[in-house]
Order: structure tokens, then C-alpha cells, then sequence
């Protein structure tokens, strides 16, 4: 019975992919760049928000998520982005975002900040298999050039983006975003460390956080959220290894500026290979807290559209116009028959609309309903 239901999972999933086929659904592209830095052609992926291309928008430019581990990390990450931030979902708890994954075939090389023999216990490396295990370490700072000064260029420079770049890590990802915030701050605005390698070095850069926060300078609101398996279930995680996390995220708490913004979210019943689907979601509502509103609000106080986007950037720091799938949405809320229609709220909205998107077809095709009805 188990087979025959795969079977007709298969089939099903077969005839599906066969029928959409020609629809060309988007799921990302992949790309190639060859770094002078890295002296080394790199692979990356993007993908591009579902209102991007939109005829009836006018243009409209997006924060950029850049994900570590582009090729295990860069497509189930992009269900949750999907799911969270576009109408379709009729989901609107964060932006929608262009999403960039990064790959990294030498993980080891690219996101380590120095060379180490320290395995993740914390001790010294000892036998002949751990030592190569450990050989190779430290390119991080390489790699980091490779994405300020060669990817972002490229990915800014091809696509609408938002001054707002996201930086997504999974276990020696998740080292190298800690890293980033605390040795090159500003560069990004918020940053995921899930069940990150802090254990690095024998915790080095959890030693050395507290003077390197001290000495943090960029004033722009960050906001770094850290996800930590749950070390207390039995026979779970490396107990240095949560222990670095913990203590780091302690450090961010008490020694951060006013302008680092961090959350600890210890998840139960998971590991560390498991750990990042929960994260990403958990992460995404964190780092945008306060993002969501009700569109009820918008339809009963349009005027509330702007100032709710405008508090943004004092909260959580982005800093973007209302975006047009929001002013969609309340406008045929408010034209809409059966929804809650009302003229002079609904005016009030495509003023709104046209302020920032003046030549966005829906919202000048509404402008004229509305103002010869028929």
C-alpha cells in the first residue's frame, strides 16, 4: 500500500510538472561570475520577486536576501519567502525581496575567518583524519571581498534593489554572518545565524565580541537573530558547541549598541541539519517585526498606509514606499461590491498609489473607474 500511494505521488507530481511546463514558472536562475579575487568562476542564484515583471506595477525595487549555501539552502528557502511576502498567498508578513543564493563548494575555505586545528569540542586536533578535516580554514576574508566588491555590484547593478542587503548562514554560515556583524558592520542590515559554528577557533570570536561591539561605529539599525538546537533534549548537539551560541548571544544582549538588535531562539525537537527550516520562518518574523499590518486598518485609515511604512525604518530599519501589492489589495477592497466600498477612501488610496508609483497601469486604470464611474 505504502508503494502504490508513492507511486501515485509520482505520477501525480509527473502529470503536474508536465501540464505547468509550459507556463514557465520561475524559480530562480542560475548564474555565473568569474572573480578576479578568488581567481575562480563562482556560481550564484537568483531569484526575483513574483511582482517584479508585473505589467499592471510600475517599477518598484526590493530588499536583497543573500543566502549562504545557495545549493542546498537556495530553494527551499525561496517556499518560505514565497509563502510569507507574496499576494498570492494573500500573506504579507515581510517585503517581498530578490533572493541570492551564494555557493560555496569549499565551505571550509570560505566561511572560516582564520585557519584553525581546533575541532568543534573546542580541543585540539589530534589524529590524522581530524587534522585534515581541519586543514584549509580561513579564506572567509577573501570570500567577503568577493561579495562587496563583485557580487553586490553585479546584483545591484542588474535588478531594482533596496539600500536593505539580509545575510542568511547555516552552521559555518552562520560563523561567518556573526563574523561580518562584528568585524564589518553596516553591510548588511540583518543576519541569520542558525545553529552557527561559533565553537570556531575554540570560540574566538565569541571571546573577542564584547571589545569588538564596544568599538562598533555604523549607526544603522541592525537586527541579527540566532536560532540554537535545544541542548538540554537528551543526547542532542555538542554541548561547546550550544554553549559558544548561547554565550554569544549574551554578549550581543549585553555589550551591543543601542543599534544591534538580537533575538536567542532555542527550537526543540530538532538538529542541527533540520534546524534552518524553522529558523528561516522564525528569522524572517523577527527580523521584520512590526512589518505586518492588518489591511483592514488601511481600508478603514488609508492614511495609515504611509505612516506605517515610514515607521519602518525607525523600528527595524528599512527604509521603503508602501509596496504596490499592498495598494492593490486595499483598492479592491474598497471597489469591490461585496467588500467595502467606499469612493472617497478608495481616491484617497490612488493618490497615495500615484505619489510613489505614477505610472503603474492598475492604479491609474482605478483612478479613472472611480472618477468616471459608469
Amino acid at each position: 500500500m505504502k508503494k502504490l500511494v508513492i507511486g501515485l505521488l509520482i505520477i501525480s507530481a509527473h502529470s503536474f510538472a508536465q501540464e505547468k511546463a509550459a507556463e514557465g514558472i520561475e524559480f530562480g536562475s542560475k548564474f555565473t561570475l568569474q572573480s578576479k579575487i578568488l581567481n575562480e568562476s563562482r556560481t550564484y542564484w537568483v531569484r526575483l520577486p513574483a511582482s517584479y515583471n508585473n505589467p499592471s506595477y510600475d517599477k518598484q525595487s526590493y530588499p536583497v536576501m543573500y543566502v549562504l549555501d545557495g545549493k542546498s539552502a537556495f530553494f527551499p528557502l525561496l517556499g518560505v519567502v514565497s509563502f510569507m511576502s507574496e499576494k498570492e498567498s494573500v500573506n504579507f508578513q515581510i517585503p517581498e525581496m530578490i533572493v541570492v543564493g551564494v555557493d560555496t563548494e569549499n565551505r571550509l575555505k570560505d566561511l572560516t575567518p582564520n585557519p584553525s586545528t581546533r575541532m568543534p569540542d573546542g580541543e585540539e586536533a589530534k589524529t590524522e583524519s581530524q587534522k585534515l578535516m581541519m586543514a584549509g580554514g580561513g579564506g572567509g576574508e577573501a570570500f567577503f571581498k568577493f561579495l562587496t566588491e563583485e557580487l553586490f555590484p553585479k546584483i545591484e547593478g542588474d535588478y531594482r534593489t533596496l539600500p536593505y542587503r539580509i545575510y542568511v548562514g547555516h552552521s559555518l554560515g552562520g560563523l561567518t554572518t556573526a563574523y561580518t556583524l562584528l568585524k564589518h558592520p553596516g553591510i548588511f542590515n540583518s543576519y541569520f545565524s542558525i545553529d552557527g559554528s561559533l565553537w570556531w577557533d575554540n570560540g574566538k570570536y565569541v571571546r573577542n565580541a564584547t571589545i569588538d561591539l564596544q568599538n562598533m561605529k555604523p549607526k544603522t539599525i541592525q537586527r541579527f537573530y540566532i536560532s540554537v538546537i535545544d541542548s538540554t533534549q537528551s543526547g542532542i548537539g555538542n554541548k561547546f558547541h550550544a554553549r559558544c551560541i548561547h554565550q554569544f548571544a549574551k554578549v550581543l544582549k549585553d555589550n551591543g549598541p543601542a543599534n544591534v538588535q538580537s533575538k536567542l531562539d532555542v527550537i526543540k525537537d530538532t538538529d542541527h541539519s533540520s534546524i534552518p527550516l524553522l529558523s528561516w520562518y522564525n528569522g524572517l518574523q523577527y527580523i521584520f517585526e512590526g512589518y505586518d499590518v492588518s489591511h483592514y486598518s488601511f481600508t478603514a485609515n488609508p492614511q495609515l498606509i504611509e505612516s506605517h511604512y515610514a515607521n519602518l525604518e525607525k523600528t527595524i530599519g528599512l527604509k521603503m514606499p508602501p509596496p504596490q501589492d499592498v495598494i492593490e489589495i486595499v483598492l479592491h477592497y474598497l471597489t469591490a461590491p461585496n467588500r467595502y466600498p467606499n469612493k472617497e477612501k478608495a481616491m484617497q488610496v490612488v493618490k497615495i498609489g500615484l505619489k510613489y508609483y505614477p505610472q503603474a497601469p492598475f492604479i491609474l486604470e482605478k483612478q479613472k473607474e472611480l472618477e468616471n464611474p459608469k
